[in-house]
């Protein structure tokens, strides 16, 4: 009986390791496929961006280096869009019942569903920002790494970006 409990123990946690997000399952099915636009960048690429010489602020650099990678999915073809709903499919999924994600936006239309969840991982810092968009127009990003909420301020600032009115200032 020790040693059952024992493998259990040792196994468990393999186990779920190895076990796929939604998320995760939904890029597999649809990425690269004919009719969808995949984008993948890796952290490593990430990582080279971040170390260019650019005009902006030192922030920039910074986020993108801490940054695992950028993955997005988007529906080309208007006769697979209106067939398909990434929102619906990772709410049968179970997705949104998962409570390490906390909605940051959602907006809700007739012909569609748009979500923008974050993974925080206590320190104030996020490690997953996820933006779904399904129903008449679908899309999925997601960006993994820590990224830092007050980095993106900087960011944003420095591109004169209004948030709170959702408009670009002008010069």
């Amino acid at each position: 009986m020790k040693k059952l409990i024992l493998i259990i123990a040792f196994v468990l946690p393999f186990a779920a390791f190895g076990q796929k997000s939604p998320v995760d399952k939904l890029f597999e099915k649809y990425g690269n496929q004919d009719g969808f636009t995949t984008v993948n960048i890796s952290g490593k690429l990430l990582g080279l961006a971040a170390g260019m010489d650019t005009s902006d602020e030192k922030a920039t650099g910074d986020m993108l280096a801490k940054l695992k990678g950028i993955r997005i999915l988007t529906v080309e073809d208007s006769l697979l869009n209106s067939k398909l709903d990434f929102y619906e499919e990772l709410k049968k999924e179970g997705f949104f019942n998962d409570k390490s994600y906390e909605p940051l936006m959602e907006v809700t239309e007739k012909n569609e569903v748009v979500r923008f969840l974050a993974k925080d991982n206590g320190n104030n810092k996020l490690t997953e920002l996820l933006l779904i968009v399904g129903g008449k127009e679908n899309a999925l990003i997601s960006i993994t790494g820590l990224i830092d909420p007050e980095t993106i301020g900087k960011i944003t600032n420095s591109l004169n970006i209004d948030i709170p009115n959702a408009k670009i200032k002008k010069k």
